[in-house]
């Protein structure tokens, strides 16, 4: 159901005071700051490429994780002089070296310093043999996608991308089914989507891995503690969901009809100052058909959100990258989703990875036989005032002042016409309307598109002599009202019979034709109208697979839970999770909540 927001707490070593605010000896004085962005990323498997220089790669077991090993099939890998893995340049044609990850979907990347020349580095993604490969290479000028078939290097997408001789910076890749994601520092640089699925300049690698980004957001605390002889500091911080609270929206979605839940949510994060590149959204059902679109109008973004993911029937979150995710209600039936990602056991096998404890829920107290959708049309009445302003406030000569008009007699309102003098707004020397007529020293104006739906922007600005904004209104060209409410409703009789009615409520926002309030009760009604098992599992990081899992697994996924003795045995979806890193990185413990499938 609904998500909040993800949470980060970070307990660090304080002997010397480094990350005390108030210490103004610190290094870090001035930049310890709630607001500061915060990111926490971690790798397995990790090459940190020691050894000797000349040290050739192949067959090499990469510094953490012993039970993988590098294959170097044309045998031009080594390690570098001053760290890393290279090529030397020594050698035309394409050269590929590779850890096998055992995973189809994964996420993983290393620090590249690009080297000079027309032989071109970077990363290889889906690796059959030297003839059949999808790989990234990285030219100076942009980022490539492209993919080896029979032989032939195709380009598959590409994206502009400044990278310099020498220069140094961090490359990751997020492969998940036929999707592709490539950031650069953090930054999303390209998104692909191909079916090809096969997993030398002076150019270094160095820390390549399976890194995974786990939490992106903002500092919300620094607090430093000493007692007991110890000083440390606690830092706690949220994602971007946790800000959507403060966030009030008095907008409405702007996009070409009809408007898809993806339309309506990028307006939302739009309108909450969220970049467009920290999206990755599904297009989602369409909701509003066209002529107009309801106003989201002085309520928080987080409130429209949670709204948006009932009509849609889907999952709204954010992810371990600061990315905004929206899975439609199809999305969990689709590849990878299909099939499990990994089997959880409760042994040790040497293959899977296991859980070290387990809880089961029935689900039964989840259980929805009922689902009610409440949805409405409405009238356009048309050209029509829909605002007027209360009182006559005093203008100093030159003063400008914005006044946020919202209609009360009209439900949405479009297409709000410019104010004109005399017509919509005049202005006199008396708060009476009397004295010298000032409307024409005034002018009025609607400054920002941002504010619109229910009402808009309206700035107002006096001239060289001071007086009393004796009138001001707003006209539009679409005053709606609300029409009476329509109920759609699913049942389900069998599970009525078996545990008493148990109603599900929606008042839908965006929704207003019947097949699509229909529709979206039944999928509902599908998911909820029988028990759907809960487990919260422990896997501790006590194998690589159990590792792994811990940095890949994300929400949604699709994993296997086997528990003979219990009668445990089925597919589940990833719902929830936390993460605990301990021993500077040497204790690992992901909890997992999961529902049946």
């Amino acid at each position: 159901e609904h998500i909040g927001a993800a949470r980060l707490r970070l307990t660090l070593r304080n002997d010397g005071h480094r990350y005390s605010p108030p210490n103004a000896a610190s290094p870090l004085s001035g930049a310890l700051a709630p607001g500061r962005g915060i990111w926490l990323r971690g790798a397995f498997p990790c090459d940190e490429f020691g050894g000797a220089a000349g040290d050739a790669l192949g067959g090499r077991a990469p510094t953490f994780g012993a039970a993988y090993r590098w294959a170097d099939p044309g045998g031009g890998f080594a390690l570098a002089s001053g760290g890393g893995a290279w090529t030397a340049g020594a050698a035309a044609g394409a050269r590929v070296a590779t850890v096998d990850f055992a995973y189809p979907d994964a996420s993983f990347g290393c620090e590249f310093t690009r080297g000079g020349g027309s032989n071109h580095g970077g990363l290889a993604l889906r690796y059959s043999d030297a003839n059949n490969y999808l790989h990234l290479r990285v030219t100076g000028a942009a980022i490539e996608l492209r993919k080896v078939e029979a032989g032939n290097d195709v380009m598959v997408a590409a994206a502009p991308l400044r990278w310099d001789v020498g220069e140094r910076r961090f490359i990751e890749a997020a492969l998940h089914g036929d999707g592709i994601a490539v950031f650069v520092d953090g930054g999303r640089a390209l998104s692909a989507r191909t079916g090809f699925n096969a997993g030398a300049a002076a150019h270094r690698w160095h820390d390549f891995g399976g890194w995974a980004s786990l939490f992106r957001g903002a500092l919300d605390a620094i607090d430093p503690v000493q007692g007991g002889g110890a000083r440390r500091c606690v830092v706690s911080a949220s994602d971007e969901m946790g800000r959507m609270s403060a966030a009030v929206l008095y907008t409405y979605a702007s996009a070409a009809f009809p408007q898809t839940s993806r339309d309506i949510l990028a307006k939302i994060l739009d309108s909450a100052g969220v970049g467009a590149a920290a999206r990755r959204l599904d297009r989602g059902v369409a909701l509003v058909p066209s002529m107009w679109s309801p106003p989201m109008w002085g309520v928080s973004a987080a409130e429209f959100i949670r709204r948006l993911q009932d009509e849609e029937d889907g999952f709204v979150y954010v992810d371990g990258r600061g990315d905004w995710r929206l899975e439609g209600r199809g999305h969990r039936g689709e590849a990878p989703h299909a099939t499990n990602r990994a089997v959880l056991t409760d042994s040790d096998d040497g293959v899977n990875p296991y859980f070290s404890a387990l809880e089961w829920r029935s689900g039964g107290g989840d259980v929805e036989n009922k689902v009610v959708m409440r949805f409405r049309d409405a009238t356009n009445r048309g050209i029509k005032e829909v605002w007027a302003l209360g009182e006559t406030p005093y203008f100093e000569a030159n003063e400008t002042r914005d006044f946020l008009a919202e209609s009360e007699d009209y439900d949405a309102v479009g297409g709000v016409l410019r104010p004109l003098p005399r017509t919509d707004y005049t202005a006199n020397a008396q708060a009476n309307g009397r004295g010298a007529d000032l409307t024409a020293q005034v002018s009025a104006s609607l400054p920002s598109s941002d504010y619109s739906g229910k009402g808009a922007m309206a700035r107002v600005r006096f001239g060289a002599a001071p007086g009393y904004l004796t009138r001001l209104r707003l006209r539009s060209f679409n005053a709606m009202t609300y029409n009476a409410p329509t109920l759609a409703a699913a049942e389900s009789a069998g599970s009525v019979a078996a545990r008493g009615q148990r109603v599900k409520r929606i008042d839908a926002h965006w929704t207003r034709q019947a097949h699509v309030a229909q529709a979206t009760v039944a999928h509902r009604l599908a998911r909820r109208a029988r028990p759907r098992a809960a487990l919260r599992v422990e896997v501790r990081g006590g194998s690589d697979a159990n590792t792994m899992l811990a940095l890949q697994a994300g929400l949604s996924d699709r994993l296997g839970a086997r528990y003979a003795a219990m009668g445990v045995d089925g597919a589940f979806f990833v719902e929830g999770h936390r993460l605990e890193v301990g021993g500077g990185g040497s204790a690992v413990k992901r909890v997992l909540l999961l529902r049946e499938a």
